[in-house]
């Protein structure tokens, strides 16, 4: 008898605690048999932020440049 592991939560945002959209909920097996471009955004903080903080870190960088 094969039992299904329960799907793990979705990604969080580092910043803020929102839910990443862009990342599959997949335990961390079925992870590494995707390509690196499919397990996360390819943005700068992909993966790590969601898009509204990622905007936010922009401008504040940006702004003190």
């Amino acid at each position: 008898m094969h039992y299904a592991r329960r799907k793990p939560s979705a990604a969080q945002c580092g910043s803020c605690g929102a839910a990443l959209s862009g990342v599959p909920r997949m335990r961390p097996t079925q992870l590494k048999q995707l390509a690196k471009s499919s397990r996360r955004p390819e943005r700068p903080f992909g993966g790590v932020l969601c898009s509204r903080c990622s905007r936010a870190r922009f401008k504040t960088l940006a702004q003190s440049l």
